[in-house]
């Protein structure tokens, strides 16, 4: 299986063993202190006017994974943008889209 004239190839495996070895510590660290934040989704029906003072295209704010809106229309639009749970909250820059377009 290994080749006698490759001894650089052993080599290469034992460093990035180590390496791997060494990094992997890292990641079952004790976690840090701090507030704890969980992420809310907003959902509106249209891409403006997001934030905690205006409620006009609001349909909802969900803290779960999975939610359930009304359908009015076989075709519809929804956007969502996560935000967390501080005072003020802060918002994502971003927004997904979701079209739906199913028969009733």
């Amino acid at each position: 299986m290994f080749r006698t004239d490759r001894p650089a190839g052993r080599i290469f495996y034992l460093v990035m063993t180590i390496v791997v070895a060494a990094t992997s510590s890292r990641l079952y660290a004790a976690p840090q202190s701090g507030p704890a934040l969980t992420s809310v989704v907003e959902v509106r029906e249209n891409d403006y006017g997001w934030g905690q003072a205006n409620d006009r295209n609001l349909l909802g704010r969900f803290s779960s994974q999975s939610f359930n809106l009304a359908r009015l229309a076989q075709t519809q639009d929804y956007f969502l943008r996560l935000y967390d749970g501080s005072s003020p909250p802060r918002y994502s820059r971003y927004s997904a889209a979701l079209h739906v377009d199913y028969p009733l």
